[in-house]
């Protein structure tokens, strides 16, 4: 008879095989297909028998596989991934080791990796609050809140006004850690996170179920709560059954339910012709599900502590995304550093923060600017019309991948920056995959970029 904490297991491995589907389904076309394929393949397969370790350690390295991939080129919330099945693969290899067998129990396994996991989510939600105590940010005429608040107006019944949607988001996700933190107020935290990141996954300017699939399989390690607890093991009895009825009854039943099966018919086809619109309502049903579930289903919270910091080797992942998120601060990435539409600037010497000035840096990769002026590359060509620059380094990768590219540029940088050939020279491919950087207004407020 499987333990409560082994069909916790299995709860979790449920949503996190969801979750890589809802990635996979927004990220189109596919930038590494067979391995994405691959990626599919092992999710379903884990969805199939989620109690198995095996297959969520394959699922596991195969993420890690992709994103090692394709990066720089990833989301926010795919590099936290990779993070988390680090943790993961770290906790099974140091179970495996310890007992000398690669038949690790699922409960063990569980009370090994989720208080850890659960500390690198307080972390994702620290650094996604601190990003944006920023002077941009807090101005309504630019900040992200209130541009990504227009675009879902459309789906909502009421409007706020002003400033109230940029501290309304601060507000919400600055509680749901602090909640989660908590035992007496942990299911306040989940529920919240659940309807804020629910709502947030409709927003038409991105695909951001993808980072809500992923944050709710997450919440879910705050609680004991499993999918299969509270359901009636007796079958519904039908209670009309098809032999009994009369020939009437029959006909209009068939006739009926061939008109719901055309009017289905029609409706996925028109789905099917525009294949985005069939996620939105996919998604509306899954976080509804989980929602209702949530509330209706026996829940409390787990016996043991939330974090565990013993033994030390277990908290080199969670270093690792504290590290990420402080890249900025550090003169290093700007990109899948945590700060997604936070309107953070840290580039050229200037910062819009309010706690941490740019003087801070330890590294020169934003001290050095580029400014284009015209370029044969349509993506460089359209920062030169929106007025913004990129960090010397991101124009030199960009130079490496597509060396023919013509380019006139004013470069801002400190006088014993590298000299301009070093433009055209590649760059080591680990540092690449490592670092990656977006554009900065060369003027003015930091605009509402990823």
């Amino acid at each position: 008879m499987p333990t409560s904490e082994q069909k916790t297991y299995s709860t979790f491995c449920v949503l996190w095989g969801l979750a890589t589907l809802f990635h996979l389904v927004a990220k189109t076309p596919w930038p590494a297909p067979l391995l994405s394929a691959l990626l599919a393949a092992a999710a379903l397969f884990l969805l199939h028998r989620p109690s198995e370790p095996h297959r969520l350690v394959l699922l596991a390295v195969l993420q890690m596989c992709e994103s090692w991939t394709t990066a720089p080129f990833i989301s926010n919330h795919w590099l936290f991934t990779g993070l988390v099945n680090l943790t993961l693969l770290q906790a099974y290899a140091r179970l495996a080791w310890a007992g000398r067998t690669f038949a690790v129990e699922p409960g063990t396994l569980y009370r090994t990796f989720a208080p850890i996991v659960r500390l690198e989510l307080i972390i994702l939600y620290f650094f996604a609050v601190f990003h944006k105590l920023n002077a941009d940010f807090l101005d309504p005429q630019i900040s992200c809140a209130v541009h990504f608040y227009a675009a879902q107006l459309q789906s909502l019944p009421f409007a706020l006004a002003g400033a109230i949607p940029i501290y309304l988001t601060l507000a919400v996700e600055a509680a749901i850690p602090l909640l989660l933190c908590w035992p007496p107020t942990r299911n306040t935290g989940i529920l919240l996170g659940l309807l804020f990141h629910a709502a947030v996954g409709f927003n038409p300017i991105s695909e951001f179920y993808n980072f809500s699939s992923m944050i709710f399989a997450l919440l879910f390690l705050f609680s004991s709560l499993r999918l299969d607890a509270g359901w009636p093991t007796r079958r519904l009895r039908v209670p009309l059954r098809w032999e009994g009825m009369p020939f009437s009854s029959k006909s209009l039943l068939t006739v009926g339910a061939a008109l719901v099966g055309l009017v289905l018919l029609i409706f996925l086809n028109d789905l099917i012709a525009a294949p985005t619109e069939m996620v939105l309502p996919l998604w509306g049903l899954y976080s509804a599900g989980l929602i209702v579930l949530f509330v209706l289903l026996p829940k409390a919270s787990p016996a043991r502590p939330a974090f565990s910091f013993r033994p030390w080797p277990v908290l080199l992942v969670p270093l690792l995304t504290g590290l990420n998120g402080c890249s900025p601060y550090l003169g290093l990435k700007t990109e899948t550093a945590f700060a997604m539409y936070s309107n953070l600037r840290t580039e050229g010497g200037q910062s819009n923060h309010l706690l941490v000035p740019a003087r801070v840096q330890l590294f020169g990769f934003q001290q050095d600017l580029i400014e284009i002026k015209d370029s044969s590359s349509g993506f460089l060509a359209s920062l030169a019309r929106r007025k913004l620059m990129l960090p010397f380094f991101e124009v030199r990768a960009l130079l490496q991948q597509h060396p023919n590219t013509s380019l006139t540029y004013k470069r801002h940088a400190a006088p014993n920056a590298s000299p301009d050939a070093q433009l055209r020279q590649p760059i080591p491919w680990p540092l690449r995959k490592l670092l990656y950087f977006r554009p900065v207004a060369s003027s003015g407020q930091q605009p509402c970029f990823h």
